[in-house]
């Protein structure tokens, strides 16, 4: 009666404290800026399904570079361990108040035998991956559990203490569970149900037979002390929570569900007209999504591991930036709150002041925000899916709307798009030069034709990439495609500007490029470029933009299938395929090329780092308007992951990739050995 009475009071102490900090942590859910999450409920059920219980992120095959398949296996088994043996620490709570007591349905003449089998093999399992995790983070150390530095010397300086206390919970939690169960078979030998237990439990029995050779009162002893201790540990855990990075075990499974759906290439929309901010420079600005995104990031580092930022030397790491996004968070949480609805406005009706200080300088530093790529490799690799790009855009757009502070040389890339429709600033009349003595349709003399090819500002302006340009037009021509250009009538879309920050100048470019679609009711649009391709099929609709938009391999690789294509394969070169962001891992766009390259006869071979882990060519972003230093430039990285493969070629299919790869082989003097080329280039070399 006695250990009833004080094991009650434990636990309603403890759930107290509990309760109370899962409700301060909800209400700085409740007090954030709203979105809406709360659509298309079957996919977001599915998520759940796949990348929380399946743990898909965890387990599938990682690159040379994060060589992590273990480390996932790792996680995998401990949480559906801990998940199984949920029922046992609810058993536990039970057996407080009756020896007797079984959960609802476990009984031994239901599942009882078949679970205890399974929590038996389980709770070995899970000390098994405890003891692997106590050899990482004790012996082998890797990098992305203490911190990359520069971008992360705050996390390298942290003791990490949490993170054994944790694994020794877990660890104490199964081990006096089996002493639990060894110690009930000696004290109940004689009771015919504990008897049959015993026959479920591989383990537990093993226990026993230990325990057996000391006194009942000894194994009575031994029961009751690991009773309470994996009780109150529990207990402790459970409290531990919200107050640290394990406050994912929580939070994780709601911020699956309510993970971005959209298409990730696409950014969302800023109301110019009806806002009075634009862009987020407070803590309080962030919609209940980011701050669910800073409750629920695990520390695990893949995301950091995967920045091409981070990997060389720039001030950001993506797991660094949400740490102290969530730490300023916290420190402001009571005045977060204290915003919350209904609370919005002073007495006057105007909107209370904004929390803290304007976090994009002091918190976040503005070089931290120029320093990303835009690439969300962080988010392809982040186990709950958590959105780092989103913040960082809407930082920079505070920065460039509101506060005017930018990297200087985006002053003429600004001006440039401004006046002349182009990043380079270079005049409008040029935009159809490379069609020059081609006998390449307009839109405006060849109206009803099936296809616009929009050839974008890289492709119509870059001497490089009008190469391409060329020859994916004179593809089209001799595969019989109907198809017009827009000349000297085309417009850049906006996709630089909107990427770094400027999403006034983007949505007035966007709906002047959309105006003339429509004037011409373009319905089919193909394109040579991933940066259009994605602006055009994911965010012009948001202007009411919408049209069928088809990348140039796709459209090869059909030509190709139905015979309008003679493409013998005579390439026959050792060719190694770099896949563009903007294609592959926001579109999906990964054999389509390949296909056509083997098409040509290429030998294609892979970089380590392909398809959803390709790495940044180190343009995307807005990058490729702003200097790097010689020593941390993307460019050049992801050029010697090429090399490693020992091509001939290096073949791309983005304007921007062919720009930052041709510099990198031009960096390292191996221009008379090693080609870049474009896919189309490629195929129109070989095709008659």
């Amino acid at each position: 009666m006695l250990t009833a009475v004080v094991f009650t009071l434990c636990v309603v102490v403890a759930l107290g404290v509990f309760v109370r900090q899962l409700w301060q942590r909800f209400n700085l859910l409740r007090a954030a800026a709203p979105v809406n999450r709360f659509d298309r409920i079957v996919e977001r059920l599915q998520a759940v399904a796949v990348y929380f219980f399946g743990q898909q992120k965890f387990v599938r095959p990682a690159v040379a570079e994060v060589r992590e398949t273990s480390a996932g296996w790792m996680h995998f088994f401990i949480f559906w361990g801990f998940t199984i043996l949920g029922l046992q620490i609810m058993t536990m709570f039970g057996r407080g108040y009756s020896d007797r007591f079984y959960l609802p349905g476990f009984s031994m003449s239901l599942l009882g035998g078949p679970y205890l089998v399974l929590r038996d093999l389980m709770e070995v399992t899970v000390l098994f991956w405890i003891a692997v995790a106590f050899v990482r983070w004790l012996v082998t150390r890797p990098a992305r559990l203490f911190g990359f530095a520069p971008a992360e010397r705050r996390l390298l300086g942290h003791s990490h203490w949490e993170a054994y206390v944790i694994l020794g919970f877990i660890a104490t939690i199964m081990l006096t569970g089996l002493l639990y169960d060894g110690s009930r078979l000696v004290v109940h030998a004689a009771d015919p149900g504990v008897v049959r237990e015993g026959a479920w439990e591989p383990i537990s029995s093993r226990v026993a037979r230990l325990l057996a050779t000391a006194s009942p009162g000894v194994a009575a002893g031994v029961g009751n002390v690991a009773w309470w201790v994996h009780n109150l540990v529990v207990l402790v855990f459970l409290n531990l929570l919200p107050r640290s990075k394990h406050f994912h075990i929580i939070t994780s499974l709601p911020n699956v569900f309510f993970r971005k759906l959209e298409p990730i290439g696409a950014l969302a929309k800023q109301d110019l007209e009806n806002t009075t901010r634009f862009g987020s420079s407070h803590i309080d600005h962030f919609d209940w999504k980011q701050v669910l995104d800073m409750f629920s990031c695990t520390e695990c580092g893949r995301c950091s591991s995967q920045c091409p930022a981070t990997a060389t030397g720039k001030p950001l790491a993506p797991r660094q930036l949400l740490l102290d996004l969530r730490d300023y968070l916290y420190a402001h949480q009571d005045e977060v709150v204290a915003k919350r609805v209904p609370r919005r406005t002073d007495g006057n009706g105007a909107e209370p002041a904004e929390v803290g200080e304007n976090i994009v300088g002091p918190v976040i530093q503005d070089e931290v925000l120029w320093s990303c790529n835009v690439c969300r490799a962080c988010e392809e690799s982040c186990p709950v899916m958590i959105e780092y790009v989103d913040k960082i855009v809407d930082m920079r757009r505070h920065l460039v709307q509101e506060e005017a502070r930018f990297p200087a040389e985006l002053t003429r890339t600004f001006k440039g798009m401004e006046t002349q429709s182009n990043p380079w600033g270079i005049s409008a009349e040029k935009r159809f030069d490379w069609a020059a003595g081609m006998d390449v349709p307009t839109i405006a003399d060849k109206p009803d034709a099936e296809y616009l090819y929009y050839v974008g500002c890289a492709g119509a302006f870059d001497d490089r990439n009008k190469k391409t340009t060329q020859a994916f037009a004179r593809l089209l021509k001799k595969a019989g495609v109907d198809f017009a250009c827009l000349g000297k009538e085309e417009l850049c879309n906006g996709e630089t500007a909107r990427r770094l920050g400027n999403e006034y100048l983007y949505q007035s470019m966007a709906q002047a490029c959309i105006e003339t679609f429509n004037g011409y009711q373009v319905k089919k649009i193909v394109v040579n470029c991933p940066h259009c391709f994605n602006t055009i099929k994911h965010e012009f609709p948001q202007f009411d933009g919408r049209y069928e938009v088809v990348h140039a391999a796709d459209l090869v690789r059909r030509l190709i299938a139905e015979g309008r294509l003679q493409v013998p394969p005579e390439f026959r070169k050792k060719t190694v395929y770099h896949d563009s962001c903007y294609y592959g891992r926001f579109n999906q766009v990964y054999d389509e090329p390949r296909d056509v390259l083997g098409s040509a006869g290429a030998d294609v071979v892979e970089m380590t780092r392909h398809k959803h882990f390709g790495m940044c060519c180190g343009a995307g972003g807005g990058r490729m308007w702003i200097e790097e230093d010689p020593d941390k430039r993307v460019n050049l990285l992801r050029t010697d992951q090429a090399l490693e493969a020992n091509p001939e070629v290096i073949a791309v299919s983005c304007p921007f990739c062919m720009t930052m790869l041709s510099d990198g082989i031009k960096a390292k003097d191996l221009e008379d050995k090693i080609q870049t080329l474009d896919v189309m280039e490629i195929v129109d070399r070989v095709t008659r």
